[in-house]
């Protein structure tokens, strides 16, 4: 598990290594830009070219510019041909950036006016950028000279491609760190060092995207200087073994969770296969599908391992949604259901009288979202003692959520944590990066892993079928709901590695799971 700290909370560690334990604010820049300088140098010798670099280094008058003026200095001193360009207001400069220029100048370092390098100097001058312009408190549109200088690093790229490296420090110039949104224009870095955490803005759309390769160096500001106040936000990175609980060697199919899939309609059924399967392949003990009587011979002829349990169009469910209760030790409601009169009075059967472990996705979302009376049924079910998992993707969250998804995917960190603290259950909103949070939880997890090439049919009922098998855990809702996301997206990367994006479907997703659930 790794940390995604805000502005505010990254700037208070900052001020608890200095004014806590002590460390000089400038042995903290000094790091810093060491850290950069030592990527730039790595870049450097993996080009293999002998012959004389030359950088351009853009700083600003905050202290992300007194550590693009220390990387400048440290860059010629390993032999690289440096020129400086500082760009702000000098009489806004700030102590740490003025004494660093002081030294820098000590040290003969070649300054320019961006003026004339923008209106001389060609591309062609520079075989690395250096952006340090604006550091993880900028909040407001990049203007004046910030916006040309910004502009002309992005024309450089352009021009040059891979002959031209551009690293930002922190972030890059015109991203906003809390939330990964352009300030009208940003760097597109190829790569971005930042310091001990990454920040929010590195991990959302579309941050990400002008980030590059985000590597994370040690600055001093460790986790000691949290002082008790971790970051609100985490995310995963390593290897899905190392999270999984330990299975129980005398366990029998019984202990490993007995699944009740409650998917599928008479037009549909292979979101009850996706997510049956899903189920079985991520350790579920038993399936039992409950669904159409149409699905019975695709769902007994693709997956014999599930049994199934079907209704005729006429005839009541109730007494055969009862007796699956039973069963069951929890259960999954949702994929490729339908909004019929039917699929309604199944929602409100399982809302009203199932009490055991759930998850919802897709139509039963769908049809929560356009009646004040599933709405009510669910709310009441969640306050019990159970674990409750909504999985909607960003649409059907809109929906939920009474609002438009341009509005949603902008409070994409805010808006889940208020929908789930009025359920009282476990939001996954699913997106690009999708967002998990609880009603018991001040924590946002952050699902990195995934690709564009799960957007797919079926994606979505394959990660409910994984959250249902996780059910049996003995942990909370919020923890299976991360770790799902994280296994789902985890076996769509090494689904794409192996066919490409384009080609993927969700049912390479399903194939993967068997080489890391290990």
């Amino acid at each position: 598990m790794k940390y995604a700290v805000t502005a505010g909370e990254m700037k208070t560690y900052d001020r608890n290594t200095s004014e806590h334990f002590g460390v000089d604010t400038k042995i903290l820049m000094e790091r810093a830009s060491l850290g950069v300088t030592h990527r730039i140098m790595e870049h450097i010798e993996n080009r293999g070219v002998d012959r004389k670099y030359k950088a351009l280094v853009f700083a600003g008058v905050g202290n992300n510019g007194g550590d693009g003026v220390c990387v400048a200095r440290l860059l010629k001193q390993r032999g690289v041909t440096v020129t400086l360009c500082l760009i702000g207001d000098y009489a806004r400069i700030s102590d740490l950036t003025l004494t660093q220029l002081k030294i820098a100048e000590k040290y003969g370092i070649t300054t320019d006016t961006f003026s004339n390098i923008r209106d001389n100097k060609s591309p062609a001058e520079w075989d690395i950028i250096v952006d340090a312009l604006f550091g993880i408190g900028l909040s407001r549109p990049v203007a004046g000279d910030y916006r040309s200088a910004v502009e002309y690093i992005n024309g450089c790229k352009e021009q040059r491609a891979e002959d031209i490296y551009v690293v930002s420090v922190d972030i890059p110039s015109g991203i906003h760190s809390d939330s990964g949104e352009v300030c009208q224009v940003a760097v597109k870095a190829d790569e971005t060092v930042t310091f001990n955490q990454a920040k929010i803005g590195h991990l959302l759309y579309p941050g990400c995207e002008y980030t590059g390769k985000l590597t994370i160096s040690d600055a001093g500001i460790t986790e000691e200087s949290f002082l008790g106040k971790t970051p609100g936000a985490f995310y995963y990175d390593e290897e899905v073994k190392e999270l999984l609980p330990k299975r129980k060697p005398d366990g029998n199919k019984g202990t490993n969770g007995k699944v009740l899939i409650i998917a599928g309609s008479k037009e549909i059924s292979g979101a009850a296969v996706l997510c049956a399967s899903a189920c079985l392949k991520s350790g579920a003990g038993m399936v039992k599908v409950f669904t159409a009587a149409e699905n019975e011979t695709p769902i007994k002829t693709l997956l014999p391992e599930a049994m199934v349990e079907t209704y005729q169009d006429f005839e009541p469910v109730n007494e055969k949604l009862l007796d699956a209760f039973k069963w069951s030790t929890g259960a999954v409601l949702g994929p490729g259901l339908g909004t019929s009169v039917r699929a309604f009075e199944i929602v409100k059967e399982v809302l009203a009288s199932y009490d055991k472990d759930l998850v919802i996705d897709a139509d039963a979302l769908n049809l929560i979202a356009g009646s004040e009376e599933l709405t009510a049924l669910l709310t009441e079910y969640a306050r019990g003692n159970k674990k409750a998992i909504i999985t909607p993707h960003l649409g059907e969250f809109a929906r939920l959520y009474k609002s438009d998804i341009a509005d949603c995917k902008r409070h994409i960190l805010e808006y889940p944590k208020l929908l789930a603290d009025k359920l009282h259950l476990t939001v996954v909103c699913k997106d690009a990066r999708s967002i998990v949070v609880d009603s018991n939880s001040k924590k946002i997890y952050i699902n990195m892993s995934g690709n564009d090439g799960m957007a797919t049919a079926g994606s979505g009922d394959v990660l409910a079928g994984i959250l249902g098998a996780m059910l049996v855990f003995d942990r909370s809702s919020f923890e299976i709901a991360s770790l799902g996301c994280y296994v789902h997206g985890f076996a769509g990367d090494r689904a794409s590695d192996r066919l490409s994006k384009q080609s993927m479907i969700a049912s390479d997703i399903i194939y993967e799971l068997s080489d890391i659930l290990i």
